[in-house]
């Protein structure tokens, strides 16, 4: 019977994020025991429209994870065996809160390559970057603090400050809409007194955005002038096409604007986002108390996780991953502007080809497209509106497509079949 249940057991061909509408409980009675911090948590409106997601009839230009033809399973594979053959104890038992010493300690090497001072002790390994954002977020916003992200920005912080009780101020964007209006942003700091700004530097989800390194250097001075931590989230980084982007704002800080820096970077878009791995770094006076926060939730990351990803970093097998994977993502990229260029033009004129990362950022002027997603996922098509990645509750004319996923024939049908709907919809 048990081998039945598990041979019949259906892989899930989509994992979804659920955007933001506030829970609610069909009993008053249940709804009274729920604390301020779960009733403040918000879910999605179109959580029902995703779960069709798993239809074979529908392509998903909405999923925002990396492919197995963008992961090194062999190479995973082969660490996986050497942690059960080398490192089985430390494996399976518990954990040092702050990680494995020696997977801190590599991670440490690797950024001093990079000219950025680190050492074991200063990395913190967490489940993910969103469990690093959420420990940031507990340790240092109280309900009513403001916090100031870009608009659109990544749904899961979103999520993080709303469920804390964060007032979210838009970050204010220069004329062309892509980078940040320093001044503006200058004076909102002054007027508003935030808890912390949070950014996306580079191939920013959902728009692929990068900030130029003079804005970088522009917010690590306002940083330290105006004593508001940034929280600065680099998943993608390394998943460039040509170039790779401007230093990190970790990278740029001075001593003194590093003081103001919470830095996270994630292992899940580099290896596999199964092994639910990143590592965060920020001052000694903050990062002790996320370490008791995150003590206090989890007691610690995976250590199987850990010795997988510690081994295969000694392998050596990464950077040879990392450029394999570039090419692929560049190459769906190409895909997907290729079509929405010659299905969409309209589409076309507004997106600007991303440099790296997963996702294609555009507007349909005058479309709701949180209201059209029904009728895509009626003609075989889903992407995620804008509205998800937006601080308030507000109609977007924005989409975020993925060219992550789909193959590169699904990525030409899906923009086919979304300009279809499209057209009908005018």
């Amino acid at each position: 019977m048990a081998v039945r249940r598990c041979a019949a057991y259906a892989r899930p061909s989509f994992r979804s994020r659920s955007p933001v509408n506030t829970v609610r409980l069909s009993d008053p009675q249940r709804a009274l025991r729920l604390s301020s911090t779960t009733a403040r948590l918000r879910k999605s409106p179109i959580r029902e429209l995703f779960a069709l997601l798993g239809r074979s009839d529908v392509i998903s230009l909405a999923g925002g994870f990396p492919p197995m033809e963008a992961i090194d399973a062999m190479g995973l594979r082969n660490a996986l065996v050497r942690a059960a053959r080398d490192s089985l104890e430390d494996s399976l038992r518990y954990g040092a809160t702050q990680g494995y010493a020696p997977l801190r300690a590599l991670i440490a090497d690797r950024n001093r390559v990079q000219g950025i001072a680190l050492d074991a002790a200063d990395i913190q390994i967490v489940s993910g970057s969103q469990q690093g954002i959420d420990l940031a977020a507990r340790t240092l916003i109280d309900s009513g603090d403001i916090v100031l992200a870009q608009a659109p920005t990544y749904l899961g912080a979103l999520q993080v400050f709303h469920a804390q009780g964060a007032r979210i101020e838009t970050i204010p964007a220069d004329a062309g809409g892509r980078g940040i209006d320093m001044d503006a942003l200058e004076r909102q700091v002054v007027a508003l007194r935030p808890k912390l700004i949070y950014l996306v530097p580079s191939f920013a989800n959902p728009t692929g955005n990068v900030l130029a390194l003079r804005e970088r250097k522009q917010l690590l001075s306002l940083a330290r002038r105006s004593a508001v931590p940034i929280v600065e989230d680099d998943p993608y980084g390394a998943l460039y096409f040509h170039e790779p982007p401007p230093p990190s704002l970790l990278a740029l800080a001075n001593a003194h604007e590093r003081e103001w820096v919470i830095h996270l970077s994630s292992l899940s878009k580099m290896l596999a986002p199964g092994l639910r791995l990143a590592w965060m770094t920020g001052p000694p006076d903050w990062m002790s108390p996320m370490s008791l926060v995150k003590q206090i939730g989890d007691t610690h990351t995976s250590n199987l996780s850990q010795l997988v990803a510690w081994h295969y970093l000694c392998s050596g097998a990464l950077e040879p991953a990392l450029e394999r994977a570039r090419l692929f993502y560049r190459a769906q990229a190409q895909t997907m502007i290729r079509a929405i260029q010659r299905e969409m033009p309209a589409l076309a004129q507004t997106i600007v080809a991303p440099k790296g990362g997963m996702f294609v950022w555009g507007t349909l002027p005058g479309v709701d497209t949180t209201a059209l997603l029904p009728e895509a996922l009626r003609e075989g098509v889903a992407y995620v509106p804008g509205a998800a990645f937006m601080p308030g509750e507000s109609v977007s004319d924005g989409l975020r497509l993925s060219f992550a996923t789909a193959s590169p024939e699904h990525i030409q049908e899906g923009i086919r079949r979304l300009a279809r709907c499209v057209s009908r919809s005018r």
